[in-house]
Protein backbone atom coordinates (compact mmCIF):
# COMPACT_ATOMS: atom_id res chain seq x y z
CA UNK A 1 0.00 0.00 0.00
CA UNK A 2 1.58 3.32 -1.05
CA UNK A 3 0.25 5.91 1.64
CA UNK A 4 1.89 8.63 -0.87
CA UNK A 5 -1.16 8.31 -2.60
CA UNK A 6 -3.60 7.81 -0.27
CA UNK A 7 -2.70 10.46 1.45
CA UNK A 8 -3.23 12.75 -2.24
CA UNK A 9 -6.71 11.28 -2.63
CA UNK A 10 -7.54 12.41 0.25
CA UNK A 11 -6.64 15.94 -0.26
CA UNK A 12 -7.85 15.81 -3.27
CA UNK A 13 -11.34 14.47 -1.82
CA UNK A 14 -11.32 17.57 0.43
CA UNK A 15 -10.72 19.76 -1.96
CA UNK A 16 -13.60 18.81 -3.94
CA UNK A 17 -15.75 18.28 -0.92
CA UNK A 18 -14.81 22.03 0.44
CA UNK A 19 -15.42 23.48 -3.30
CA UNK A 20 -19.11 21.99 -3.24
CA UNK A 21 -19.59 23.17 0.35
CA UNK A 22 -18.47 26.50 -0.48
CA UNK A 23 -20.79 26.58 -3.11
CA UNK A 24 -24.25 25.45 -1.14
CA UNK A 25 -23.48 28.50 1.60
CA UNK A 26 -22.59 30.98 -0.85
CA UNK A 27 -24.64 30.50 -4.03
CA UNK A 28 -28.48 30.47 -4.00
CA UNK A 29 -29.83 27.38 -5.99
CA UNK A 30 -31.26 29.07 -9.05
CA UNK A 31 -28.20 31.32 -8.92
CA UNK A 32 -25.06 27.95 -8.47
CA UNK A 33 -22.76 27.51 -11.33
CA UNK A 34 -22.62 23.77 -12.60
CA UNK A 35 -18.75 24.34 -13.49
CA UNK A 36 -18.04 24.20 -9.78
CA UNK A 37 -20.10 20.69 -9.66
CA UNK A 38 -18.22 19.35 -12.91
CA UNK A 39 -15.23 21.15 -11.47
CA UNK A 40 -15.51 18.58 -8.56
CA UNK A 41 -16.31 15.77 -10.09
CA UNK A 42 -12.92 15.86 -12.28
CA UNK A 43 -11.18 15.97 -8.95
CA UNK A 44 -12.87 13.19 -7.62
CA UNK A 45 -11.88 11.05 -10.54
CA UNK A 46 -8.12 12.28 -9.88
CA UNK A 47 -8.56 11.08 -5.95
CA UNK A 48 -10.09 7.73 -7.24
CA UNK A 49 -6.89 7.24 -9.67
CA UNK A 50 -4.90 7.60 -6.38
CA UNK A 51 -6.57 5.41 -4.70
CA UNK A 52 -6.20 2.90 -7.08
CA UNK A 53 -2.65 3.81 -7.96
CA UNK A 54 -2.03 3.32 -4.16
CA UNK A 55 -3.54 -0.31 -4.62
CA UNK A 56 -2.09 -1.33 -7.64
CA UNK A 57 1.21 0.84 -8.97
CA UNK A 58 -0.03 1.62 -12.59
CA UNK A 59 2.56 -0.06 -15.11
CA UNK A 60 2.92 0.57 -18.82
CA UNK A 61 6.06 -2.38 -19.16
CA UNK A 62 2.96 -4.83 -20.76
CA UNK A 63 2.24 -2.10 -23.79
CA UNK A 64 3.72 -2.46 -26.40
CA UNK A 65 6.69 0.56 -26.85
CA UNK A 66 4.84 1.85 -30.33
CA UNK A 67 2.06 2.27 -28.69
CA UNK A 68 3.18 4.71 -25.54
CA UNK A 69 5.56 6.43 -28.83
CA UNK A 70 2.27 6.86 -29.96
CA UNK A 71 0.79 8.02 -27.86
CA UNK A 72 3.44 10.49 -27.13
CA UNK A 73 3.43 12.31 -30.41
CA UNK A 74 -0.20 12.70 -30.10
CA UNK A 75 0.45 14.74 -26.97
CA UNK A 76 -1.25 11.99 -24.51
CA UNK A 77 0.24 12.79 -21.07
CA UNK A 78 1.81 9.83 -20.10
CA UNK A 79 3.00 10.76 -16.71
CA UNK A 80 -0.52 11.95 -15.38
CA UNK A 81 -1.66 9.56 -12.97
CA UNK A 82 -5.46 9.02 -14.51
CA UNK A 83 -4.03 8.52 -17.73
CA UNK A 84 -1.31 5.54 -16.43
CA UNK A 85 -4.49 3.93 -14.22
CA UNK A 86 -6.85 3.97 -17.36
CA UNK A 87 -3.80 2.08 -19.53
CA UNK A 88 -2.93 -0.42 -16.95
CA UNK A 89 -6.63 -1.53 -16.75
CA UNK A 90 -7.12 -2.11 -19.83
CA UNK A 91 -6.12 -4.22 -22.91
CA UNK A 92 -3.07 -3.18 -24.85
CA UNK A 93 -5.82 -3.70 -27.70
CA UNK A 94 -8.42 -1.09 -26.30
CA UNK A 95 -5.43 1.56 -25.85
CA UNK A 96 -4.55 0.88 -29.99
CA UNK A 97 -7.62 1.43 -31.00
CA UNK A 98 -8.31 5.12 -28.62
CA UNK A 99 -5.23 5.75 -30.22
CA UNK A 100 -6.22 5.33 -33.46
CA UNK A 101 -9.21 7.05 -32.82
CA UNK A 102 -7.89 10.15 -31.55
CA UNK A 103 -4.89 9.79 -34.78
CA UNK A 104 -7.59 9.99 -36.99
CA UNK A 105 -9.90 12.85 -35.85
CA UNK A 106 -6.76 14.72 -34.19
CA UNK A 107 -8.22 18.00 -35.72
CA UNK A 108 -11.60 17.54 -34.16
CA UNK A 109 -10.20 15.89 -30.78
CA UNK A 110 -9.06 18.88 -28.55
CA UNK A 111 -8.98 17.18 -25.55
CA UNK A 112 -6.83 14.11 -26.52
CA UNK A 113 -6.55 13.11 -22.71
CA UNK A 114 -9.95 13.44 -21.75
CA UNK A 115 -10.74 11.63 -24.91
CA UNK A 116 -8.81 8.52 -24.08
CA UNK A 117 -9.92 8.53 -20.35
CA UNK A 118 -13.49 8.36 -21.47
CA UNK A 119 -13.77 6.14 -24.77
CA UNK A 120 -10.63 3.46 -23.50
CA UNK A 121 -13.98 1.51 -21.73
CA UNK A 122 -15.49 1.07 -25.03
CA UNK A 123 -12.83 0.25 -27.17
CA UNK A 124 -13.32 -3.77 -28.31
CA UNK A 125 -10.68 -6.31 -27.30
CA UNK A 126 -8.71 -7.68 -30.04
CA UNK A 127 -5.62 -9.76 -30.72
CA UNK A 128 -2.70 -7.37 -31.53
CA UNK A 129 -0.60 -8.21 -34.40
CA UNK A 130 -1.38 -9.25 -37.92
CA UNK A 131 -4.14 -11.68 -38.21
CA UNK A 132 -2.28 -13.08 -40.96
CA UNK A 133 -0.59 -16.37 -40.44
CA UNK A 134 3.02 -15.81 -40.64
CA UNK A 135 4.69 -18.42 -43.25
CA UNK A 136 8.63 -18.65 -43.27
CA UNK A 137 10.64 -21.02 -45.26
CA UNK A 138 10.54 -23.58 -42.55
CA UNK A 139 7.16 -24.51 -42.80
CA UNK A 140 7.93 -25.20 -46.72
CA UNK A 141 10.20 -28.53 -45.30
CA UNK A 142 8.24 -30.89 -45.02
CA UNK A 143 9.38 -34.25 -43.56
CA UNK A 144 9.77 -37.25 -45.64
CA UNK A 145 8.79 -40.30 -44.08
CA UNK A 146 10.08 -43.33 -46.20
CA UNK A 147 7.53 -46.58 -46.72
CA UNK A 148 8.76 -49.46 -45.32
CA UNK A 149 10.18 -52.26 -47.75
CA UNK A 150 7.41 -54.75 -46.79
CA UNK A 151 4.43 -52.27 -47.27
CA UNK A 152 5.77 -50.82 -50.78
CA UNK A 153 6.00 -54.91 -51.91
CA UNK A 154 2.49 -55.49 -50.60
CA UNK A 155 0.91 -52.49 -52.08
CA UNK A 156 2.81 -53.86 -55.68
CA UNK A 157 1.79 -57.33 -54.89
CA UNK A 158 -2.03 -56.34 -54.50
CA UNK A 159 -1.94 -54.07 -57.50
CA UNK A 160 0.08 -55.87 -59.37
CA UNK A 161 2.09 -52.96 -60.29
CA UNK A 162 5.43 -54.79 -62.26
CA UNK A 163 2.57 -56.07 -64.53
CA UNK A 164 1.17 -52.72 -65.10
CA UNK A 165 4.92 -51.56 -65.79
CA UNK A 166 5.51 -54.60 -68.09
CA UNK A 167 2.50 -53.71 -69.92
CA UNK A 168 3.14 -50.15 -70.44
CA UNK A 169 6.27 -50.81 -71.79
CA UNK A 170 5.82 -53.40 -74.12
CA UNK A 171 3.12 -51.18 -75.40
CA UNK A 172 5.23 -48.79 -75.92
CA UNK A 173 7.91 -51.13 -77.84
CA UNK A 174 4.71 -52.08 -80.32
CA UNK A 175 3.45 -48.81 -80.96
CA UNK A 176 7.56 -48.03 -82.21
CA UNK A 177 7.45 -51.15 -84.04
CA UNK A 178 3.90 -50.79 -85.98
CA UNK A 179 5.54 -46.93 -86.93
CA UNK A 180 8.84 -48.38 -88.04
CA UNK A 181 6.95 -51.38 -90.10
CA UNK A 182 4.47 -48.93 -91.25
CA UNK A 183 7.57 -46.55 -92.60
CA UNK A 184 9.46 -49.68 -94.15
CA UNK A 185 6.11 -50.71 -95.77
CA UNK A 186 6.32 -46.49 -97.13
CA UNK A 187 9.88 -47.01 -98.50
CA UNK A 188 9.15 -50.34 -100.37
CA UNK A 189 5.91 -49.16 -102.16
CA UNK A 190 8.11 -45.59 -103.01
CA UNK A 191 10.49 -47.98 -104.42
CA UNK A 192 7.96 -50.16 -106.44
CA UNK A 193 6.62 -47.48 -108.20
CA UNK A 194 10.39 -46.18 -108.95
CA UNK A 195 10.97 -49.19 -110.45
CA UNK A 196 7.39 -49.16 -112.15
CA UNK A 197 7.84 -45.91 -113.44
CA UNK A 198 11.25 -47.09 -115.22
CA UNK A 199 10.08 -50.22 -117.15
CA UNK A 200 7.18 -47.70 -118.52
CA UNK A 201 9.72 -45.16 -120.28
CA UNK A 202 11.90 -48.21 -121.43
CA UNK A 203 8.68 -49.40 -123.31
CA UNK A 204 7.89 -46.03 -124.78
Amino acid sequence: MNYERLQVAIDLLQNAANRMQYLIETSPPDEASNQTVYQSKEILQQALAEMLAAINPPELTHIPPELLDKANALGIPLTDIEVRVAISTHHPSQFAGVLAEIENRAEQIRRKREYLLYRISDMPVEKLGSRLPIVSAVDFNWSEEVTPVEVREAIKAKYQIDKLIQKRSLSRLSLFEKIKEANLAWQQSQSAETFLESEKNELL
